[in-house]
């Protein structure tokens, strides 16, 4: 069976979450790392860093947001599964796919506000009130593009699994 436009689209978009999550891997580690290199001077030198803790923090976000798309195609989020123990494979299909329709529709408020805020620091030049004085633009900007990853593959998967080219909530591997 050929593949339709969309299945190619969505199995592209599996390409790039597979490398966003790649880099929020790469970014884990560097964050458990400089927090390691962290604790050390704080303990053995008594002079610990004045950025270690802040960047974590902001790059804490890159690993959730860049990973967060791949985890729904991989079918790893959170699922409440004894619920549907009751339920047979018809009505969990059904209800799986209530279930992205409204966690699209929520992505999609998601995007929004986070595309607002984002533009907001933009504009007013919004920093952190810390030392570092970051610009909040860099920080907000992984949300929204983490976001929108994830609602494109919200709607392929839901769209893939209603018409049957996917069988799998979430894409699967």
């Amino acid at each position: 069976m050929e593949k339709s436009g969309l299945a190619s689209f969505y199995g592209g978009l599996k390409k790039v979450n597979t490398l966003c999550a790649t880099v929020a891997g790469v970014v884990l580690l560097f964050i458990t790392l400089s927090i390691f290199v962290d604790v050390f001077l704080r303990y053995v030198f008594g002079r610990p860093t004045i950025w270690i803790t802040e960047i974590s923090t902001y790059l804490f976000l890159y690993v959730i947001y860049l990973g967060t798309a791949y985890a729904l195609q991989q079918g790893m989020h959170i699922k409440v599964t004894f619920l549907l123990n009751p339920f047979g494979p018809r009505s969990r299909r059904v209800i799986d796919l209530i279930t992205s329709i409204f966690a699209t529709f929520f992505t999609l408020i998601l995007l929004w506000q986070t595309s607002v805020m984002t533009w907001v620091a933009f504009k007013g030049k919004w920093t952190s009130p810390t030392i570092l004085n970051a610009p909040y633009v860099y920080i907000h900007v992984v949300i929204v593009f983490g976001t929108l990853l994830l609602l494109l593959s919200f709607i392929c998967s839901t769209i893939l699994q209603f018409t049957g080219e996917e069988s799998e909530p979430g894409g699967g591997a």
